[in-house]
């Protein structure tokens, strides 16, 4: 694979990692090729994953404090957080530097914004997702970013469009977009079916153009 060019430009291929069920995928690949360098050239870790693989940057925006001293007492599901957070070395892509977190710099907002044209950030990873389109990343892989789940589509969390779309822009700009294959961010989870087929075509990209094969 291609690595980063270690002179402070775009990685070459970038895993994001949040913390929906399908960062197990990320894991497994990791695993499988014996270290995360396999699988992408840098790892960007999505709020609490932060403390938990091994990363790159880190994207947190909502507001660090919170994270750290508040959520302990308000929600015991996010007391992991003050074990590291003040200690992380950062980058922490934020809403603002804090004195507290000596890590934290501030998201490049208004930069992206005008670089992709449009102002629709409505989850975290949409901000990493952002960034590196942003950045001219050639390869960016998702994982962890489900919203809604197989065995229960009723429940669904905010996100899923804002993700949808940022891929498509990926693509029209020429980024390869890979996501992770137990996810249902784009119906992934089922091998996104073309709608009608009773037997479904088989699809291959050949010189840059997709070549459709139908089954007698």
């Amino acid at each position: 694979m291609t690595t980063s060019t270690n002179d402070n430009g775009a990685p070459y291929t970038v895993a994001i990692v949040a913390m929906g069920p399908s960062h197990k995928d990320y894991l497994s690949e990791c695993i499988s090729k014996s270290g995360r360098f396999q699988v992408a050239d840098e790892t960007w870790a999505i709020n609490a994953m932060g403390g938990i693989i091994q990363h790159d940057r880190l994207f947190v925006m909502d507001d660090l404090p919170y994270f750290a001293k508040v959520a302990k007492e308000e929600n015991p599901a996010l007391a992991g957080y003050g074990y590291w957070l003040h200690k992380h070395p950062g980058p922490i892509y934020a809403q603002k530097e804090y004195d507290d977190f000596p890590g934290a710099i501030q998201y490049p907002l208004e930069d992206v914004l005008n670089s992709l044209n449009y102002c629709y950030l409505n989850n975290t990873t949409a901000y990493a997702l952002a960034y590196a389109i942003h950045l001219g990343v050639k390869h960016i892989k998702l994982y962890g970013m489900d919203f809604t789940y197989a065995n229960n589509r009723g429940f669904a969390e905010a996100g899923r469009a804002c993700i949808e779309h940022w891929v498509r822009d990926a693509c029209w700009r020429g980024i390869k977009v890979t996501v992770a294959p137990t996810s249902t961010l784009m119906d992934q989870f089922n091998n996104r079916p073309l709608y009608g087929y009773s037997v479904a075509p088989t699809i291959k990209k050949k010189e840059g153009k997709f070549v459709v094969e139908f089954k007698e």
